[in-house]
């Protein structure tokens, strides 16, 4: 086992500050950051192994803080197909952690899926038997049986609802999520799903048990409730008034902000036919929405919601909402980690953290698009994806990475 090694790169990013240490460095022991800083510094540390990444960056590894593992959105009318078999989402959700991956994402939060098969390939992850990042799961979404949620499940009232939480978290649920509304606003007022009783019934009950709560959550009376009664995080918010975001910027209700999934045409166009000419139309208004909170400075996480292996795109599309490079990568990093709730221990690198880090061609504080240029992936100290074809271990020798 490569116990003690040191990582060298042209910039080093730490997820914390705005800018990038030059000729930076860090040291690895058994998965946690020992050390990180100017690499003249770092290289006096006695280490078994040292790698150079010239032209290149490290940073912390991508969180995507709303996903769900089954969930293609390449695939023609991929929300449909959340209705296959249990054992075809599975093999679904393998190939997507495998994507997620090799496009630098040590961390995911899957916000509901099938017959809890998330849990089982957590454990998968966990136990080295498939490639995949760290993954967060909130097992069954809970909605209305008239409610929104391809991948929820229909509860009726507040037992049903409650005991679908206490299965939940017996079958290991890391967060609970539950749908308020839908994605479209139609004609009139976004309808509230969740009655204001169900809603903070959901969010106590989570809360005896030390569980987190997330929601689909576009806007609308809805939004009111659940942070009037502490929800979480909120998802999406593509219709949120301004009105509330300055009620969300004084709560402790954190936020999710998933671009991708309406911004981006291809991805509207795979759709169910019956949604598409709705996101079409209200596409600009759920631009301007997002914008708001931009605007306002909430400090907002982001996701793919299911388009797996392509964060960079939603991380993209933070910017023309009016979010600075930095900005939009520490929704991606430092601040995902703590929507998660594990910013004690991945997110940014900092001594006694996970060893979750990539390493990129070029400097993606100055060009975004950098992130796609991914040369190597280490979960907690181990390189699980590299797309050098000359990276090998030298113990006690500085072997130059070449680009």
């Amino acid at each position: 086992m490569e116990n003690r090694i040191i990582l060298k790169a042209r910039h080093v990013w730490d997820g914390i500050h705005d800018s990038a240490t030059p000729f930076g460095a860090i040291l690895i022991e058994n998965g946690k950051i020992q050390a990180v800083g100017p690499a003249e510094n770092i290289m006096t540390a006695a280490h078994d192994h040292f790698y150079e990444w010239p032209d290149a960056t490290i940073l912390p590894g991508l969180i995507d803080s709303h996903t769900h593992l089954s969930m293609d959105g390449t695939m023609a009318n991929y929300l449909d197909h959340m209705s296959d078999d249990v054992a075809v989402l599975t093999l679904r959700a393998s190939a997507m952690m495998r994507r997620d991956v090799k496009a630098g994402i040590t961390t995911c939060r899957c916000l509901g899926d099938k017959e809890f098969l998330d849990i089982a390939c957590r454990h998968a992850v966990e136990n080295g038997e498939v490639d995949g990042p760290r993954v967060l799961v909130a097992t069954r979404g809970i909605r209305s049986p008239n409610g929104h949620g391809f991948v929820g499940y229909p509860f009726k009232g507040i037992n049903e609802i409650r005991n679908a939480i206490r299965e939940n978290i017996h079958r290991g649920a890391d967060l609970i999520k539950i749908y308020i509304t839908g994605t479209l606003k139609g004609k009139g007022d976004l309808p509230s799903y969740l009655t204001r009783e169900e809603i903070r019934l959901a969010i106590e009950e989570s809360h005896a048990a030390n569980i987190p709560v997330a929601s689909h959550c576009v806007g609308g009376q809805g939004l009111d409730w659940a942070i009037e009664f502490g929800l979480d995080t909120v998802e999406h918010a593509y219709h949120i008034t301004s009105d509330q975001v300055e009620r969300l910027a004084r709560s402790g209700t954190g936020l999710v902000l998933t671009p991708g999934a309406v911004l981006s045409r291809e991805r509207v166009d795979n759709l169910p036919r019956n949604l598409i000419q709705g996101h079409m139309d209200e596409r600009e208004m759920m631009f301007r929405s997002m914008a708001l909170t931009v605007s306002a400075g909430i400090k907002f996480a982001v996701g793919t919601d299911g388009l797996h292996g392509e964060l960079v795109q939603d991380i993209l599309y933070l910017t023309e909402l009016g979010a600075s490079n930095v900005d939009a990568l520490k929704a991606a990093t430092i601040r995902g980690a703590k929507i998660c709730g594990i910013g004690n221990e991945t997110g940014s690198l900092e001594a006694g953290k996970r060893a979750d880090i990539i390493v990129v061609k070029g400097n993606p504080l100055e060009t975004l698009k950098d992130l796609r240029n991914i040369r190597a992936v280490y979960k907690r100290g181990r390189l699980v994806h590299s797309e050098a074809s000359d990276v090998f271990s030298t113990p006690n020798f500085a072997h130059s990475v070449q680009q």
